[in-house]
């Protein structure tokens, strides 16, 4: 659960007017089928990109954010115990979160809701806010998380409340998740590359490098091609060693979803599954960043 709360709660600071993002069309209501989330979002905040599992709506004149990230299986009372516990404390973005309150139970239907009340501080910049835990009969969840400086909390106390008293349960359209990876991913090339340098260390001058290639081409009707290549060097005084090597290999593919999330799944002389998710633009595999670019190999 640490590991959760870490990764959940630096995202929610990240996009909270600490960092810059341009904003895009105003918001109304926002429902989606993959997060199994509709809400309605304020007027006066404007949508980001989607962060791999988490999507932001920031308003920058006032501090303000709501953050939604999705948390499939989510265990409400683990949730509160650690957050009410331990807290939160992160050195590095100097970020200190705790309970500023008794959570309540939020009215939501097909599922339950608990509003957690927050207050912290980020880099030295105190923050107010309320963290909604939510999670569905059937494993679907989701945090909602909205912060903004205390001295505008008055002003946003309301606006926050009727944001959450929105909340509802969506029916998770699987389908249409695995229509649309697959439709994104047929006859396209995914592409990994990699180098790694070490330069110079005296006494012995040794100079270490590697690089590496990873390709998927993936072909509409289904299969797949698959090549990596590796090469790496040691140099020293009088001496140098190199090697390289490549494997390649054909197969199929398909996605499919586990907790709620997309997999690309292949299939060769075994099978593997790797993570689907974007970061901002930035397509991932198993947390990679990857390319994507039109196949040559096949469509």
């Amino acid at each position: 659960m640490r590991k959760f709360m870490t990764y959940t709660i630096a995202a929610v600071f990240a996009l909270a007017g600490i960092v810059g993002f341009a904003g895009t069309a105003e918001a109304a209501n926002f429902t989606d089928t993959s997060f199994g989330v509709s809400i309605d979002i304020d007027d006066a905040l404007s949508k980001q990109p989607l962060m791999r599992d988490t999507q932001a709506f920031v308003s920058h004149e006032k501090y303000v954010s709501l953050v939604i990230r999705r948390a499939y299986d989510l265990s409400i009372t683990d949730f509160v115990d650690e957050l009410r516990h331990v807290g939160y404390r992160d050195s590095r973005d100097q970020v200190n979160l705790r309970i500023n309150g008794e959570p309540i139970e939020a009215k939501i239907e097909s599922g339950r809701g608990l509003l957690i009340p927050v207050r912290g501080q980020i880099r030295g910049m105190p923050l107010s806010g309320i963290i909604g835990a939510f999670s569905g009969h059937s494993g679907q969840g989701f945090l909602i998380i909205g912060t903004t400086k205390p001295e505008s909390w008055p002003e946003w106390d309301k606006r926050m409340k009727a944001m959450f008293e929105s909340v509802k349960f969506v029916k998770v359209d699987q389908k249409a998740m695995v229509k649309e990876w697959e439709d994104r991913l047929k006859g396209k090339k995914l592409q990994f590359k990699q180098t790694n340098t070490t330069g110079y260390a005296p006494p012995g001058m040794v100079y270490y490098g590697s690089a590496m290639e990873q390709d998927y081409d993936l072909c509409s009707n289904g299969t797949f091609l698959r090549k990596s290549a590796s090469a790496g060097q040691v140099t020293g005084q009088n001496m140098m060693v190199y090697g390289q090597g490549m494997n390649q290999g054909s197969g199929t593919w398909h996605v499919d979803l586990s907790k709620g999330e997309p997999f690309l799944v292949m299939r060769d002389a075994s099978e593997h599954g790797f993570k689907l998710e974007y970061d901002g633009d930035t397509f991932l595999l198993d947390s990679k960043p990857y390319t994507i670019t039109t196949s040559n190999q096949c469509k």
